[in-house]
């Protein structure tokens, strides 16, 4: 398997780093992957080892505040910048390396957020949308209370770190994935008050906006996932005649995580979802 790295300078010059997984020969397709919170996109092994031996390529960068890219960890002045950023790296590395042939964007958790608004907002040129961990709505440990005070600080102290409310744990039921993750020096468990509002603010853009999704969607989701809610409020509201909600029971929020007798089932759904639809 070939791999390829590089960076951009985002329009407001943060330097941001990417990745490209090739197949032998021509790839059938490209996977953009949209990774989520505190983590980058070589946590997506599982997904490049299922599919870019079948003939896909996957790209996929890390966030600004993420990874091997620039900024403050887990802070961002406004989510639309995340939004911006991916749209670059679309027009300027995405399509460039990978012209004319199908294009996918696969969103996890907060990437399924900016993937969701990304496509309401520039739907053209996309052949189709698969989410895992997302949702229409906060997760059930985020209470009206949390909210209100989540906007407040986001005004008065937006910047500040604190720490991460959810246990490595949530993840996954793989104890090798959860002290993978635990162990990743590019993984952390803080954030601040203006990225926490602006995730609870786009969750609900997003789904509101979701009748404007006409592309073919799959929504991939484990039946222990407590990071949102919603998730089948979204399914509904999303405008496309095309489109797939897996449930799979037992699973926690990285579906493609899983304990390998699980992932190896969600990981051939999506698979056999793809080929469907190139």
């Amino acid at each position: 398997m070939e791999t390829k790295e590089g960076k951009f300078s985002a329009k407001d010059g943060f330097s941001i780093f990417w990745k490209a997984f090739f197949p032998d020969g021509k790839p059938k397709a490209v996977v953009h992957i949209i990774h989520g919170y505190a983590e980058h996109i070589d946590r997506y092994k599982n997904v490049i080892d299922e599919i870019v031996p079948a003939g896909y390529a996957v790209i996929g960068n890390d966030h600004r505040g993420h990874g091997r890219s620039d900024g403050k960890r887990g802070h961002v002045n406004s989510f639309q910048e995340y939004i911006n950023d991916e749209r670059q790296f679309s027009q300027e590395v995405v399509k460039p390396l990978f012209p004319d042939i199908p294009y996918f964007m696969l969103g996890h958790s907060m990437g399924s957020l900016i993937a969701i608004n990304y496509v309401e907002q520039y739907p053209e040129g996309m052949q189709a949308l698969i989410l895992s961990g997302t949702g229409s709505r906060p997760g059930p440990g985020i209470n009206k209370v949390m909210i209100i005070a989540l906007k407040i600080l986001s005004r008065l102290l937006p910047s500040i770190h604190v720490k991460s409310p959810l246990p490595p744990e949530f993840i996954s039921r793989d104890p090798e994935v959860v002290k993978a993750y635990v162990d990743d020096p590019y993984v952390y468990n803080v954030l601040t008050p203006r990225l926490g509002e602006q995730m609870n603010t786009y969750i609900v853009i997003g789904a509101q906006n979701a009748g404007k999704i006409k592309l073919p969607v799959l929504i991939q989701r484990g039946s222990e996932d407590t990071s949102f809610s919603g998730q089948k409020d979204l399914f509904d509201a999303i405008g496309s005649l095309d489109k797939t909600f897996k449930v799979y029971q037992g699973l926690r929020h990285e579906v493609y995580n899983e304990l390998p007798q699980d992932r190896k089932i969600v990981l051939a759904d999506l698979h056999a979802w793809l080929d469907k639809h190139i």
